[in-house]
Parts: structure tokens; sequence; C-alpha cells
């Protein structure tokens, strides 16, 4: 009899420990989901940047072929060809610099993403497991009732005698 109730602790110990492992898991999810989240939302971003650096660029190289046609005029188109070019040489550095984010945003996506899908998966064991722990506990449950009545028939049996 004491095994048995020892054996439904353990049980019921095992069900909670898996109850609390899956609220772990659900709470890394969810983390992960909102990290995927920021991590989309930051590659709009920059997606939306580098369409605007890309639309200044070439607005910049334009002008750079105007102010080469007027080069000869005048020697103060000299100097805004020369601010033009400065200007398309931070852009084009900031057009990498994004491009290399958008890299790292992307691969750092694609590793949650892959961590988020593992993480499912485990959670989704760990309910199955909890499934069945709790299928047990009720079989164990059952038992203990069949096993009590069994033990109350015995007794009045006994004080009968």
């Amino acid at each position: 009899m004491d095994r048995l109730r020892e054996k439904i602790s353990s049980i019921r110990a095992e069900a909670e420990a898996a109850n609390a492992k899956v609220e772990e898991y659900e709470t890394k999810v969810k983390t992960l989901e909102q990290e995927q989240m920021q991590r989309d939302h930051e590659i709009i971003s920059l997606t939306n940047q580098n369409k605007h650096l890309t639309e200044d660029l070439e607005a910049a190289q334009e002008k750079i072929t105007q102010l080469k046609s007027l080069e000869d005029e005048d020697d103060d188109l000299k100097k805004e060809n020369d601010a033009a070019q400065r200007k398309i040489t931070l852009l084009e550095q900031e057009l990498e610099s994004s491009d290399k984010s958008l890299r790292e945003t992307t691969k750092n996506f694609r590793e949650a993403d892959v961590k988020a899908e593992h993480f499912e998966r485990k959670v989704q064991q760990l309910e199955n497991l909890l499934f069945e722990q709790e299928k047990k506990n009720e079989e164990l449950k059952t038992k203990n009732h069949e096993l009590q009545a069994q033990l109350d028939e015995f007794n009045a049996q006994l004080d009968e005698i």
C-alpha cells in the first residue's frame, strides 16, 4: 500500500516536472517568436533603407553624369562634382554596411527559426510525454480504487470473522 502511494507520488512529481518543462519551453518558444518578429521588422526596415540608399545612389550617379558634362564650363561645377563623388562613396559604404547587416540579420533570423522549430518539436514531445504520464496516472488511480475496494471488502470479511 505504501509502495503504491510512493509510486503515485512519484508519478505526480514526474507529471509536475513535465508540466514545468512544458511551461518553460512554451516561454522559450514565445521569446524566440518575439525575436523572430523583431528580426522580421528589422529586415523590412533594412530592406527599405537599402532601397532608399539605392535610389539615392542612382540619383547621385545621375547628378555626377550631369556634372561631368558641365565640368568644362565652370570651376564651381568641379567642386560640386567632388562633393557628389564623396556623397556617392558614403552612400556606397552605407549600402555595403546595410547589405552586410541585412545578411547577418537574415542569418540570425534563420538560426532563430531553426531554434524555434526545435523547441516546438521539444514542446510536442513533452506534451506527448505529459499525456502518457496523465494516462498512466489515471490507470494508477483506477487500480488504486480497485485495490481500496478489495481491501475494504477484505477488512469487512475479517471483521465478520
